[in-house]
């Protein structure tokens, strides 16, 4: 046997165990494809669990295509290989999209059956921890960053939620890279991080300070962005629940992270992605949603003292002097607000009472322990005492008519936002957010 019949034998077992390997390796990940759901996301790192790896069951998509894929979901209400661009796929996978649920609702006006993804929160990621001074919806000057599709949202509906002018605000989008950079790229970053996942701990391990929505009020970003739920907590709290624990499943005594995150008890918006795998459109308008009424503490209303009035700040004070006063009744100054206020008795001394007469309702009425309820936007200064110029200008779905000229000429009022708002709006087929928000210019 000569050398040429040697190599020629050489070279034809190796293409048979290539083709063998290649076979061996085919046909799992085909059968991967077909009994594996295939769940298209463009935040990786936030569906994978810190615990497990789960690579395998994923195809990864950047945000930067997510919006044309939305695009074709809108168009055709299909989700296949058509539809994420890619023909290695066979037939008959189950390709579901992990997606946010505003994009399911309003852009995609989805109504077939759908399942949540685990919950997780919004943070603000900077350079410092909030100080009490510090007003983090105070955006203009400033830098504000985002990595993926809910972030730009979110921060939308901040924007928009506060009335501020976006073009005092500088938007940038950063890759999830750039925070290992030194530099300062950033003064605030607003992002979505699922529970128990690599993202969280990410995010949580970068050297960057992990705060809160601090002095932030939800029912103006909900305005626009109904599908976060309320929830008060501390960043702390949360890292230690997902940090790795040591051998004996105790956390560390000393954590070197822990000067970067704030313990400070502050707004962590709470929301689930959407899993869908099918698409049904529903007809529905598509405008706007719901008002903000600003919190107050029920423990500032426990007594009845004063008869019908009282101090709005702190239910124990009984004098409108000592009420109405910037200093305790020991000279030093008070650290809080109060006002001497008349207490509503009745839904007819409430300003905003029935102002909406859109659909069938009692909102702006007299509320809990004599508080006139106002529209979201709204600025509480006492039990019926109010402002609502300026910045304090009450949200609506319509806001072409001032409310002192109503049904001036045949026009309608407008049609305020109301906190919590959106299951009513539903029933009677009105809009439930005010505008809609970009999803493709990220």
């Amino acid at each position: 046997m000569n050398l040429l019949s040697i190599s020629l034998i050489s070279l034809t077992l190796i293409l048979i165990i290539v083709i063998f390997i290649l076979i061996k390796c085919t046909i799992p990940i085909n059968e991967k494809f077909v009994n594996n759901p295939i769940i298209i996301t463009d935040n990786f790192l936030n569906i994978k669990d810190k615990d497990n790896d789960i690579s395998d069951k994923y195809i990864i998509v950047e945000s930067i295509y997510l919006p044309t894929i939305i695009d074709k979901i809108k168009k055709t209400n299909v989700i296949d290989k058509n539809t994420i661009g890619d023909n290695t796929i066979p037939n008959n996978a189950n390709i579901q999209l992990l997606i946010d649920p505003y994009i399911n609702y309003y852009i995609l006006n989805n109504n077939a059956p759908t399942s949540n993804f685990k919950e997780g929160i919004f943070v603000c990621v900077c350079n410092n921890i909030l100080r009490k001074e510090d007003c983090l919806w105070n955006l203009y000057g400033k830098v504000v960053a985002y990595i993926y599709m809910s972030d730009y949202l979110f921060i939308q509906a901040l924007i928009k939620g506060y009335n501020l002018n976006i073009n005092n605000i500088s938007l940038k989008r950063i890759k999830i890279e750039d925070l290992k950079k030194t530099d300062k790229i950033f003064d605030y970053l607003f992002t979505y991080v699922v529970f128990n996942s690599e993202y969280m701990m990410f995010i949580f391990n970068q050297r960057y300070y992990i705060n809160g929505l601090k002095d932030v009020d939800i029912h103006r970003i909900k305005a626009y962005y109904p599908f976060i739920k309320e929830n008060y907590n501390t960043i702390k709290y949360y890292y230690n629940k997902t940090k790795k624990t040591n051998a004996v499943g105790s956390t560390s005594d000393k954590d070197p992270n822990d000067i970067y995150l704030s313990s400070v008890n502050s707004l962590l918006p709470i929301m689930s992605y959407n899993i869908i795998s099918s698409v049904e459109n529903f007809i529905t308008r598509l405008d706007m949603p719901a008002d903000y009424l600003e919190a107050v503490k029920e423990g500032y209303d426990k007594s009845n003292k004063g008869g019908h009035y009282g101090c709005y700040g702190n239910g124990e004070i009984i004098s409108k002097f000592e009420c109405d006063s910037y200093y305790n009744i020991d000279g030093t100054p008070k650290k809080y607000y109060s006002l001497w206020d008349k207490k509503c008795s009745t839904d007819e001394e409430c300003p905003y009472y029935k102002s909406n007469d859109i659909y069938p309702n009692n909102r702006g009425g007299c509320i809990n322990n004599g508080f006139c309820e106002f529209p979201v936007g709204v600025k509480r200064l006492g039990f019926k005492k109010y402002t609502d110029t300026n910045l304090n200008k009450p949200l609506c779905y319509n806001c072409n008519n001032d409310k002192n000229n109503e049904n001036s000429e045949g026009i309608k009022p407008a049609d305020y936002v109301f906190e919590n708002d959106f299951n009513e709006r539903v029933k009677y087929k009105l809009n439930t957010i005010i505008s809609l928000l970009d999803y493709r210019d990220l």
